[in-house]
């Protein structure tokens, strides 16, 4: 099941809410002010992948992900 993240917009906390993907978009209650006036955030998404044996192998370069930041090659060049 997912982890969402959600900023209330009565107080302004961020929070996060584990509950199915039908769900994401249904407002979330609060854990500060106990408000129901929250809405989902575009969080970003960390994925570890095993495989290399090589634990002195420093990550690549981050260009800030998604498509601008050259992961689909828009600019790459």
């Amino acid at each position: 099941m997912p982890l969402y993240e959600y900023r209330c917009n009565d107080c302004h906390a961020v929070f996060e809410v584990l509950r199915p993907m039908a769900q994401r978009e249904l407002s979330a209650v609060c854990p500060g002010c106990e408000s129901r006036a929250s809405m989902p955030l575009i969080s970003r998404v960390a994925v570890h992948a095993g495989g290399r044996a090589d634990a002195g192998a420093s990550p690549a370069p981050s260009g800030g992900g998604g498509c601008c930041g050259g992961a689909c090659g828009c600019g790459a060049n």
